[in-house]
C-alpha cells in the first residue's frame, strides 16, 4: 500500500484552505483510492478549522471516499458529518482502509474459485451433451456414408495416379524404341522426322492429361457437392431439423406422438423443446410450445 500525504496545516486561520486544497488536488488527479482527513486531539478551538463551510462542501463533493479521522473519539466536527465514514481516531482510519481492501482481495479471490468451478461444470455439461447427441443412430449412419465417399475419393485419386504413371511410362519405353531405330537410317532425317514426331505427342499427351484431369476434378467436385448436401450440418443450416421423442426416438411420422407429449427439435445451432398440441397430416404448421 502506497501513502501519499498532501502538506496542510490542521489549525489557525489557513488550515481549512490548505485542506479544502488538499481535497480537490486528490479529486482532480485521481491518484488516489480513499483521502484520510485526519489530526491529532484538541481543544474545540484548536478543531475549529474542520467546522468550516467550505472544507465540509468540499469534502461533502469528494468523488473520492473520504475518511474523517478528527481527535479523539469523543471529538465530533462538521467534517465528521459530510465525510463518507468516520473513524475514532487517525490509526482507526489507517486499519480501516487496510481491512478494506483485505476484505475486497479475499471476496475476489473467492469470485474467482466459484467462476472456475463454473466454467469446468459448463464444460463438462457441453461434452455430455454432445456424446448423447453421438451417439444417436441418425447421426452414426450419416457419419458412416461420409467415411465411405471419403473413401471412394481416396480410391479415385489413387487410380488417377497410378493411370498418369502408366502413360508416362508407356511413352518412354516406345521413346526408347524409336531411338534403337534411328540407329539403322540416316540419324539427321529420322532425328528430324521423331523430333516432329515427339513433339505432336507431346501436345497430345499434354491435352489429353489436362482433358483427364479436368474430367476428374469436375468428378470430384460433383462429389463434394454430394458430400456437402448429405452433411448433416448442411441440412439444418437450410433450416430443417431433427425432431426426437420424450425417449430420445428420431420421428419421422406424427402419428408415433400423442397431443400432449413432449419432444426436441436438434437446429443448426441449439435444441428447442416443446409439447405437442395437435396433429395432422397436410397443412400448415401447428404451433407448439
Amino acid at each position: 500500500m502506497n501513502v501519499l500525504i498532501y502538506p496542510a496545516q490542521v489549525q489557525g486561520d489557513a488550515a481549512a484552505l490548505e485542506v479544502t486544497a488538499g481535497v480537490r488536488h486528490f479529486n482532480k488527479t485521481g491518484c488516489v483510492d480513499v483521502i484520510i482527513v485526519a489530526r491529532g486531539g484538541g481543544s474545540a478551538e484548536d478543531l475549529a478549522a474542520f467546522n468550516h463551510e467550505g472544507l465540509a462542501r468540499a469534502i461533502a463533493a469528494s468523488e473520492i471516499p473520504v475518511i474523517s479521522a478528527i481527535g479523539h473519539e469523543t471529538d465530533f466536527t462538521i467534517v465528521d458529518f459530510v465525510a463518507d465514514l468516520r473513524a475514532a481516531t487517525p490509526s482507526a482510519a489507517a486499519e480501516l482502509v487496510i481491512r478494506s481492501r483485505t476484505e475486497v482481495e479475499e471476496q475476489m479471490e473467492g469470485l474467482h474459485r466459484r467462476l472456475e468451478k463454473a466454467v469446468r461444470y459448463r464444460l463438462l455439461m457441453v461434452r455430455q451433451n454432445l456424446t448423447e447427441l453421438a451417439r444417436h443412430g441418425a447421426f452414426g449412419r450419416i457419419m458412416d456414408l461420409i467415411h465411405r465417399r471419403q473413401q471412394r475419393l481416396d480410391e479415385l485419386g489413387h487410380r488417377l495416379g497410378q493411370a498418369q504413371r502408366g502413360i508416362i511410362e508407356k511413352q518412354r519405353r516406345r521413346f526408347e524404341g524409336l531411338s534403337a531405330t534411328v540407329r539403322h537410317y540416316d540419324l539427321r532425317r529420322v532425328l528430324e522426322g521423331m523430333r516432329k514426331d515427339l513433339q505432336a505427342q507431346h501436345t497430345g499427351l499434354v491435352a489429353a492429361f489436362r482433358n483427364l484431369l479436368l474430367e476428374r476434378r469436375v468428378r470430384v467436385e460433383r462429389m463434394e457437392t454430394t458430400l456437402h448436401a448429405l452433411s448433416p450440418v448442411a441440412i439444418l443450416e437450410r433450416g430443417y431439423a431433427l425432431v426426437f421423442d420424450a425417449s430420445g426416438k428420431l420421428l419421422k411420422d406424427a402419428r408415433k406422438v400423442k397431443v400432449g407429449d413432449e419432444i426436441s427439435a436438434k437446429l443448426a445451432k441449439g435444441t428447442v423443446r416443446a409439447r405437442v398440441e395437435g396433429k395432422g397430416q397436410m397443412g400448415p404448421t401447428r404451433r407448439a410450445e
